[in-house]
């Protein structure tokens, strides 16, 4: 996944108090059907735009967005260049070569056709598909906030399933940047996913589908209230 180039959220409040994190839900499954029908969201918005559109990943037009998504499930040599800087060349490279390979829509058909697992998640299936889920959803709203273009609103399933799947994500993606970070559902269930921090972290309050969308690093196109202690 690509952080987009975003430092800001839409609603950011000073506080003098932060609320410590209350209930947490715990990791259930989700299905299969919910995880590819979030695919198919996703293959409904590239095939709605340019290829040459924009995307809320710096640098990515809509292309490069599908040739991302197409290099997670099948090029397994890209994908350590992902993680590890004196690699990222050879990732570039292959994602430029594979780009070549086909045009846009000749991807997103791929796309739309291929199972809905992704290859370099291999433990996915033990946090019920949520992984490949969240890769998903996010990838959607990249192209449709970006491009302004209509959005299903995520029913109660889908919104428990990401609040699941960004108790998993946050710790990974702000743990160094966000010491004592809450995460805030609109019900008032929180949960405290930051390293510890020496004072109250940030509380970020949105749906979870939001939160998820802020966690990712597309702060400013997350619709959540962000209170700095």
């Amino acid at each position: 996944m690509k952080a987009g180039n975003v430092i800001k959220a839409r609603n950011v409040v000073k506080a003098g108090n932060v609320i410590r994190a209350g209930n947490v839900i715990k990791a259930g499954t989700v299905d299969v059907d919910r995880r590819d029908r979030q695919k198919d969201r996703l293959c409904d918005a590239l095939e709605s735009v340019e290829p040459t559109a924009p995307t809320l990943c710096e640098g990515w037009d809509a292309h490069d967005l599908a040739v991302h998504l197409w290099v997670l499930k099948h090029d397994a040599v890209s994908w350590p260049g992902a993680f590890l800087p004196p690699l990222a060349a050879v990732a570039t490279r292959r994602a430029r070569d594979i780009r070549a390979r086909w045009r846009y829509d000749e991807f997103v058909r791929r796309l739309r056709a291929d199972a809905g697992s992704i290859a370099c998640m291999p433990g996915d299936s033990l946090e019920g598909h949520r992984h490949a889920l969240g890769e998903y959803f996010v990838h959607t709203l990249d192209v449709t906030r970006a491009n302004d273009l209509p959005e299903a609103t995520p029913d109660a399933d889908l919104q428990d399933a990401l609040w699941k799947r960004v108790q998993v994500a946050a710790p990974m993606l702000r743990w160094r940047s966000t010491p004592g970070l809450i995460l805030r559902r609109p019900d008032g269930a929180s949960v405290r996913v930051g390293r510890p921090a020496w004072r109250p972290g940030p509380v970020v309050t949105g749906e979870p589908g939001e939160l998820m969308c802020w966690v990712y690093g597309r702060e400013r196109a997350a619709d959540v209230t962000v209170v700095v202690g």
